[in-house]
């Protein structure tokens, strides 16, 4: 898959939240995460479904949770991801019934290095794998059911956050025969990055030098996801997808930065290799530094695995910033914030410190449209004012473009009067905001300009063979004054919808943006 699609055959982009962790099955906790996703201008839902509740007994299935799950997102016009919470939360069994929990001799826990018990289930334990996969395949043919003509779920998650705790690999008796055999074919070819080693050797040392642990523990994971998810496609062939604690953290050794055998970036493509069925791997994005966030999503965003983000801060700055990059630079399918709700108060009200994610994915959506048409074309562009930036260049084909950050001009005010209510609460710091949007080319001099804190100023590039060029380059006719026209309104699914015409005083200038309103410029080149 390279994108998710409708029940109606058509392209969605799926933006929203993702509930606590406890939420599932309490309806005050759930109404609240609702309202809060409609804040954010989202169409997803993103809320765990408990093996522990879906089998309390051997064999014995309620899925009250998912039906209330499924309901609700109806009523609300909402999507669903649901997440399971199997064998593997975080690196932990807290999820699995009592009757998985009370017996190890059967259920395999991991061992350490010293011999002792890790708080994870290991991967490489068969009754684990044929319990869980009963299960999931269950709640498969349950989704099925009750939702495969309406399609309000769009896709499943597998566990959550995958990996061993606490120690760089399974040191069970069982598990290190299997460690001592050769490495599989199908990881034939791969190489890992800093593994120290060059040869191709048979054994899993040779083969992947100082990440051999953790090369097998993902091969064991992959491995038993594998036989989940393939299994699950001929149940029900939804998207399956798996979301991961970044191994791009730390001195970025495994068992101590994140769960051994987690699908982190140094160890993709032996997820790519032994799961084919997962559609989708799926960063967490908890990165303040822009340097690091691009770094994941450019392993990640691949041709054969888009990226979708299934978590990201529910509020702060930064990656309210990014967000803008992940949709422009790397093709993003899809986004959600974790702890739906911590973003809003008692009432329902957004609270202050969410504004600024709330406000970006509001952009996004606005324009979601645009982006599912022209994602991997080159015509969408990230606008955001990283630390000391007050202008940011565009150069294209025929025109020059300055986008101008406002908190960092003076004359930032004009031409907004009959457009904005500073007074207003939702308009607090409106004119202080960290600046951020997407400009997107539908045409040679058509562009849609979405966004906060951002005003814009087109100027027409010279013909190549212009011989007398300096007058062109240095006349106002021949910039974004010359217009055809500049409107602001709104998308009703492709359709563009017109709200007001602006020009004079609100046209003249720069064409600016907040509070995430979409602007169409159609410029004249003559």
């Amino acid at each position: 898959m390279n994108q998710f699609i409708g029940k109606d055959g058509k392209p969605i982009l799926p933006l929203g939240l993702q509930t606590h962790n406890s939420s599932t099955g309490v309806a005050e906790m759930l109404e609240r995460e609702i309202a809060a996703v409609k804040h954010f201008g989202g169409n997803l839902l993103e809320a765990p479904v408990y093996w522990y509740r879906v089998e309390a007994s051997p064999g014995v299935y309620d899925f009250a949770d998912l039906d209330d799950l499924i309901r609700r997102c109806r009523e609300n016009s909402l999507y669903l991801i649901p997440l399971w919470f199997g064998m593997n939360k975080n690196g932990h069994p807290n999820y699995a019934p009592e009757w998985v929990k009370t017996r190890p001799d059967v259920y395999a826990l991991a061992q350490g290095r010293d011999g002792g018990k890790v708080a994870s289930m290991t991967p490489l334990c068969q009754a684990t794998l044929e319990a869980d996969k009963r299960a999931f395949l269950a709640l498969m043919e349950h989704i099925r059911q009750v939702d495969g003509q309406a399609g309000t779920v769009i896709a499943v998650q597998i566990e959550n956050e995958i990996g061993l705790a606490n120690t760089d690999m399974d040191y069970r008796p069982e598990a290190q025969a299997m460690y001592q055999q050769p490495v599989p074919e199908a990881l034939s070819g791969i190489v890992l990055e800093d593994s120290g080693v060059e040869s191709a050797g048979s054994t899993w040392r040779s083969r992947f030098g100082r990440h051999a642990h953790e090369a097998f523990m993902a091969w064991a994971h992959a491995d038993f996801i594998e036989q989940i998810a393939s299994a699950a496609k001929q149940v029900y062939d939804l998207p399956l997808m798996i979301n991961v604690m970044l191994g791009e953290q730390g001195f970025e050794e495994a068992g101590i930065c994140y769960n051994s055998g987690a699908a982190v970036g140094r160890v993709l493509e032996i997820y790519k290799a032994v799961a084919p069925h997962v559609d989708l791997i799926c960063p967490d994005m908890y990165v303040p530094d822009r340097e690091r966030y691009r770094r994941v999503l450019g392993r990640y965003a691949r041709q054969d695995n888009p990226l979708f983000v299934p978590e990201s801060p529910i509020g702060g700055v930064p990656n309210a910033l990014y967000m803008m990059e992940a949709f422009a630079d790397y093709g993003c399918i899809g986004m959600a914030c974790f702890g739906a709700g911590r973003a809003v108060d008692g009432q329902g009200n957004l609270l202050p410190e969410s504004r600024e994610m709330a406000l970006s994915m509001r952009t996004i959506a606005n324009v979601a449209s645009l982006l599912i048409r022209y994602r991997g074309t080159g015509r969408v562009h990230a606008l955001v004012q990283q630390e000391f930036m007050d202008k940011q260049y565009l150069r294209l084909r025929d025109w020059h473009i300055e986008a101008k950050f406002i908190s960092a001009q003076g004359s930032a005010r004009w031409g907004m009067g009959s457009f904005l209510n500073p007074a207003a609460p939702e308009n607090e710091d409106l004119f202080t905001a960290r600046g951020r949007g997407l400009l997107i080319q539908t045409g040679d001099d058509e562009f849609y300009l979405t966004g906060c804190g951002v005003k814009v100023d087109f100027r027409r590039r010279p013909n190549p063979m212009e011989e007398d060029s300096f007058p062109q380059l240095t006349s106002r006719q021949n910039g974004t004054l010359n217009f055809l026209s500049v409107e602001e309104g709104h998308f009703e699914g492709d359709e563009w919808i017109c709200d007001r015409v602006r020009n004079g005083d609100e046209s003249n200038f720069e064409l600016f943006v907040h509070l995430g309103q979409v602007v169409r410029i159609r410029l004249n080149r003559y």
